[in-house]
């Protein structure tokens, strides 16, 4: 049974800070990473020009499709810490995030190499004015990768006031080097030099701040592959699918409609997106603290409806913004031009709000280990694209779809998740527990 584990400084979910006061310190670390973000772009269009910009903003498009398997990797290594921070095993916590470093910086060395050994032909298929753009961003993903399974230990810790702050050195970092690097005529290559330098900024700090959560010695662990791979398996396909659920849409309108149309469409579909982005930091809470109650056998229904009811006081507060002020809110963003994606901007948002929600159910599944919405949400995502194939007359049966298919993706999400509200304490069987690690001597 659990007390047989051998467990030292066991830390109860109970003891840790509410719900509300990391919430607070999480979303203020996100809306400043968003902000700056944005400042980024749209300070360096301006000095960087048009053709230098649009090289910046392919080669970020490609991090960023390369950074999804960081993502996948955290979402994991969050789950297994929170489990160990649970069962108050900081050895094990030590141990596995030895591994995980070791493995992310060996990938990060691959990528890194690669992207120097072909730096010359990247640059020639991007039109690249010179290889040392690539170089730079080849260091920055590199970074990239290791950064975030480095800071899902202080999630899985729960330790949200470090997982802010190292956030927000690398923003900060981020946006004071890069605007200057490239002010002083570096460029491209200057501004992901930048990303790699506040990248490593941040990582010093994180990888001083993890040291707090472990034991002075490492545990005895034997990680069991069919629960490693499950996890992974959820994780790809609930990441996956709120992805192409996001996007999808866009570059179907692109194909279906004509070029003005899937213009206005392109910006109601960005600015409705601010309401998906704007809560993005809810999941970051819901999945260590969901799996830190499951596996401490504590009641976990309490964590899904905090995190539903930040989603939608955010959600709602935006979408009252797009009801009341459409035009101004796309003036601002895009211009006068643009103005005609204002009708849809409220129905736009309400769609993506469902998502958030969807996004936040999906991430407490997954702390669970409950992986039962994974085939109804694949089916949801592989719906979207079809409906839309058959029901496109205008841009509004478009919209409408879109809020179909999300509405109804979020109550297959929610079936039969009243039974998995609690979980049972780790039982132990042959010398390992459910977990699939095994319990030390």
């Amino acid at each position: 049974m659990l007390e047989n584990l051998a467990i030292e400084e066991p830390v109860q979910p109970s003891s840790r800070s509410g719900f509300v006061q990391d919430a607070a310190i999480v979303f203020g670390a996100w809306t400043l990473l968003n902000l700056i973000s944005y400042a980024i772009h749209f300070i360096l269009s301006r000095l960087l020009g048009i053709s230098e910009y649009g090289a910046f903003a392919s080669i970020i498009a490609a991090l960023a499709i390369f950074g999804i398997p960081a993502a996948i990797v955290t979402l994991v290594v969050v789950k297994f810490v929170a489990e160990f921070h649970a069962l108050g095993e900081l050895g094990k916590i030590r141990a596995f995030s030895l591994r995980v470093m070791a493995a992310s910086g060996a990938l990060a060395a691959v990528l890194v190499l690669l992207g120097i050994g072909f730096s010359a032909p990247v640059a020639a298929y991007l039109h690249l004015s010179s290889r040392a753009d690539v170089i730079a961003a080849a260091f920055a993903l590199g970074i990239g990768l290791l950064l975030p399974p480095v800071r899902g230990v202080l999630q899985g810790s729960q330790d949200f006031a470090a997982f802010a702050i190292s956030i927000s050195i690398d923003a900060v970092a981020r946006i004071g080097l890069a605007v200057a690097m490239v002010a002083a005529g570096y460029g491209v290559a200057g501004a992901f030099a930048a990303y790699a330098v506040a990248g490593l900024l941040s990582l010093g700090y994180t990888l001083g701040a993890v040291r707090r959560h472990w034991s002075k010695e490492e545990s005895p662990l034997v990680i069991d592959k069919r629960r490693l791979l499950v996890t992974m398996g959820g994780a790809v396909a609930g990441t996956a699918a709120i992805t192409f659920m996001g996007y999808i849409d866009v570059a179907l309108v692109k194909h279906l409609f004509t070029p003005p149309e899937a213009g206005i469409y392109s910006a109601a579909s960005f600015c409705g997106k601010i309401l998906f982005f704007v809560v993005g930091f809810v999941p970051l809470l819901i999945l260590p603290k969901a799996a830190q109650r499951s596996i401490a056998g504590q009641p976990t229904g309490i964590v899904l409806l905090q995190g539903v009811a930040w989603t939608a006081v955010l959600a709602l507060a935006g979408l009252a913004i797009f009801y009341v002020t459409p035009v101004a809110v796309v003036r601002m963003t895009y211009g006068n031009a643009f103005v005609g994606a204002a009708p849809y901007l409220f129905a736009y948002g309400a769609a993506m709000s469902l998502l958030g929600v969807t996004n936040v159910v999906v991430t407490y599944r997954i702390g669970l280990h409950r992986f039962a919405f994974v085939w109804p949400l694949l089916t949801a995502a592989a719906a979207e694209p079809l409906a839309i194939a058959f029901f496109h007359q205008t841009l509004w049966t478009v919209v409408n779809v879109i809020l179909a298919i999300n509405l109804a993706a979020l109550l297959l999400c929610l079936t039969g998740i009243a039974k998995g509200r609690t979980s049972e304490p780790a039982v132990l069987e042959d010398s390992e527990t459910e977990l699939g690690y095994r319990v030390s001597a």
